[in-house]
């Protein structure tokens, strides 16, 4: 027990984490259909909060190689819980408006990238210090974060009933508290301190981020992977964050919204748990093609507005084939990047994730207001298509089955 334990710390912070992030899902896009009853300004609401991740993320990235993981864990953790009770504080003293909201959604959306990115960071580390293998410490801590989204939309669902959704953001906040406490106790050897005197003096903080870009347009698979995740993100976020919230909303069924999103979520437990002993059987270049194209299948039975049973089986099987690809992508980048390099890895793939689904939200929003729903919903089952043949059709991809950390940012 004692030598796992930084591994069961990190994954307390985890799942915590990914409760408070599921309870905010369902809870800020229902709190703006209930104030605004519009559909493109709960997709401008996730587009705008989307902004900061866009910008900060490589300086994150530079931040957790060059302080630590351990700390930018803990003071984003700290400062998404304040940023959360900023909702129920303006609630209480004044009228919370829409701008309030997109205001203290896109302050949070500063600090929530640098939790979520570090502790990425830190599964190597606990990995050591439990003696967990990398497949399956990835598998796991994606798991359990799954966990967490699968639990929080159905938290938030019950919170929205009986406390309406301004109160259930306690929950968040405290949630925030515990993930934040939980990485405070870990004891483990910082990897980035280690080869921090060795790799980075000669470099200010703008060169070392820079430094970030180089390193993964210099791997081709991992920059093409990165492609994909951006093509993937903008159409499958604007299901989660405005075609869902929409048409359950319409139907005034918070539960039924709930459910499948926890539906969602639980099929993302099994298929993150499920990674370590997909990837004992499968290539990793293969892993991926049967997620891009299993996903265009479990999308289409959402199309036609099915009734709520017939959403929440379809979610939970998108949900369990979308579910390796996190793990997959963990694993690519501790086993491609050399460990003082990973920081800033991470936070230019979270910049470009960011980058796409503000698009994608936006148009959708629009699209639902200008044509319908399922027409819109249609749309983006056919751009579901495109992705996966993508997938197929990049060379750079077959190369991710093999191991490199030989990068050179000199170029």
């Amino acid at each position: 027990m004692k030598r796992s334990l930084p591994f069961i710390l990190l994954q307390t912070s985890n799942i915590a984490s990914g409760i408070g992030n599921g309870i905010v899902m369902i809870t800020v896009p229902w709190l703006v259909l209930e104030l605004t009853g519009s559909p493109s300004a709960a997709g401008l609401l996730g587009a705008v909060a989307s902004l900061p991740g866009i910008v900060v993320s490589p300086f994150l990235g530079t931040m957790i190689d060059r302080i630590g993981r351990r700390k930018v864990s803990i003071y984003a953790d700290v400062l998404s819980a304040i940023s959360v009770l900023l909702f129920v504080l303006v609630d209480r003293v004044s009228e919370l408006t829409y701008i309030w909201v997109v205001l203290i959604a896109v302050l949070g959306a500063v600090f929530d990238p640098a939790g979520f990115t570090a502790r990425k960071s830190l599964i190597p580390n606990a990995a050591i210090a439990s003696s967990i293998s990398l497949e399956s410490a990835n598998s796991r801590h994606e798991g359990f974060f799954a966990v967490g989204w699968s639990i929080g939309p159905a938290i938030g669902a019950t919170l929205i009933k009986f406390v309406g959704p301004v109160d259930a953001l306690f929950a968040t906040s405290f949630l925030f508290f515990v993930a934040s406490v939980s990485v405070m106790l870990m004891r483990v050897v910082d990897a980035t301190s280690e080869t921090h005197d060795q790799n980075l003096p000669g470099e200010n903080f703008w060169q070392a981020t820079i430094a970030g870009f180089r390193a993964l347009h210099a791997d081709r698979a991992l920059f093409s992977l990165t492609i994909i995740f951006m093509f993937t993100s903008a159409v499958f976020m604007p299901i989660e964050m405005v075609i869902l919230p929409v048409h359950f909303e319409r139907l005034n069924n918070a539960s039924g919204l709930g459910a499948t999103m926890t539906a969602l979520a639980a099929g993302m437990v099994l298929g993150a748990f499920g990674f370590a002993a997909i990837a004992r059987r499968f290539s990793r270049y293969a892993i991926l093609r049967g997620v891009m194209i299993g996903v265009t299948f479990a999308v289409a039975p959402m199309v036609w507005l099915p009734p709520t049973f017939v959403f929440v089986l379809a979610g939970f099987l998108m949900g369990a084939i979308w579910g390796p690809l996190n793990p997959l992508w963990n694993t690519l980048i501790q086993s491609r990047v050399p460990a003082e390099m990973q920081g800033r890895v991470y936070g230019v793939q979270m910049s470009a994730l960011y980058a796409a689904p503000p698009i994608g939200q936006v148009v959708v929003g629009l699209a639902i207001e200008g044509f319908g729903l399922q027409q819109t919903f249609a749309v983006i089952a056919v751009l579901f298509v495109a992705v996966a043949l993508l997938t197929m059709s990049l060379p750079a991809l077959r190369d991710l089955s093999h191991d490199s950390k030989q990068i050179s940012v000199d170029n």
